[in-house]
């Protein structure tokens, strides 16, 4: 499958990086400042919010205090690791601050690990997502794709939406409390707003999923695609569940998609341990579809279609189709009910 320009802007970022290139190193230094700074303001925020509960005489539940611990613990990672890029990159951005960020583990890791019923990892908690924020700067950054969207949603504040994008994926905010950021500070619409949020966060963890899984190719084969299995996945996505993809294949998953990659290790036998292969059958989404109520049915794939497939007029296999684009990478998207019954598409009016 060719590689997308979207992804091709991930894979030169990072290739600028490890060449320890200065534009590359100042684009990370001005994006993670910019996050340690905003984390700075949350936690003074924070404190004060306590510090008058106490004084006040209310209680303080372990839960304010978490919460201000996990600010601190990812602040300290943004802090401490900007020195192996600050030494590189423009001067002009090194105004003292010395903000760095942490080296934490690969997120992947955890997966590949899982993979193997007895190899466990150790948890920790308050790991800043370093892989998948390079991933998302690599996106965000002139002359990408996903710039010239931004630019399109907030003009001349498009640097100050790309960092806010940052924060979010460093700060571990979920995509809808990036995109109520978003709204406010940039007066982007609901619809817009959460879908961009959902969409490159997500593209960014999953491009960097995938470097990690072709960095570690002595075990990790390949991926399989595993769908959410809810009412709110699209039937393109509950039929390609299971789809089994080289390390060379990108993610091809729509706008708001929420399928994961998960790695496909080498056997036991493969690597030379005498031991029981695990057994592992967690089934497909398609098994997951067809045990549901009909109501729950007819709701994912709409009343005129599910009365259709029932009827016998089409299979569920036929519902996928693959939508090719070069800037975005391909997806896989319901073909429309005109297109499973073989007619012509509708005619637009006027």
């Amino acid at each position: 499958m060719p590689t997308s320009a979207v992804y091709e802007a991930v894979v030169r970022y990072r290739a600028a990086l490890l060449a320890r290139e200065r534009a590359a190193a100042t684009a990370l230094v001005r994006y993670y400042g910019e996050a340690w700074a905003r984390l700075q303001a949350d936690i003074n925020a924070t404190v004060a919010y306590l510090e008058a509960k106490r004084l006040a005489g209310e209680e303080i539940t372990p839960g304010m205090l978490v919460r201000l611990d996990r600010m601190r613990a990812i602040q300290e990672q943004t802090a401490a690791e900007l020195e192996r890029y600050v030494g590189y990159a423009d001067i002009t951005i090194q105004d003292g601050k010395r903000w760095s960020i942490a080296a934490g583990e690969r997120q992947a890791f955890d997966l590949v690990q899982l993979s193997f019923p007895r190899g466990a990892v150790n948890v920790q908690f308050y790991r800043m997502p370093r892989d998948a924020a390079e991933s998302l700067i690599g996106l965000v950054r002139d002359g990408t794709p996903v710039r010239d969207v931004l630019v399109k949603y907030a003009g001349d504040a498009a640097q100050a939406l790309s960092e806010t994008m940052v924060t979010g994926i460093v700060a571990g905010w979920n995509p809808r409390k990036l995109a109520r950021e978003m709204r406010s500070s940039f007066g982007m619409g609901l619809t817009e707003s959460l879908r961009l949020a959902r969409t490159e966060q997500l593209r960014a963890y999953r491009a960097a999923t995938l470097e990690t899984y072709r960095a570690n190719d002595d075990i990790v084969k390949g991926w399989r695609r595993v769908a959410a299995r809810d009412s709110r996945t699209c039937m393109a996505c509950i039929m390609m569940d299971g789809v089994v993809y080289r390390l060379a294949d990108e993610m091809d998953d729509h706008p708001n998609g929420r399928c994961a990659m998960v790695p496909i290790t080498a056997t036991y036998a493969e690597l030379g341990i005498d031991a029981p292969e695990p057994e592992y059958n967690p089934g497909t989404a398609r098994e997951w579809f067809e045990g549901q109520p009909e109501d729950v049915q007819r709701g994912m794939m709409g009343r005129e279609t599910f009365d259709a497939w029932k009827a016998g007029a089409f299979e569920l296999e036929d519902i996928p189709r693959l939508r090719e684009n070069a800037t975005w990478g391909n997806s896989w998207t319901p073909r429309p009910l005109w297109d499973l019954l073989g007619a012509e598409p509708p005619v637009l009016t006027q």
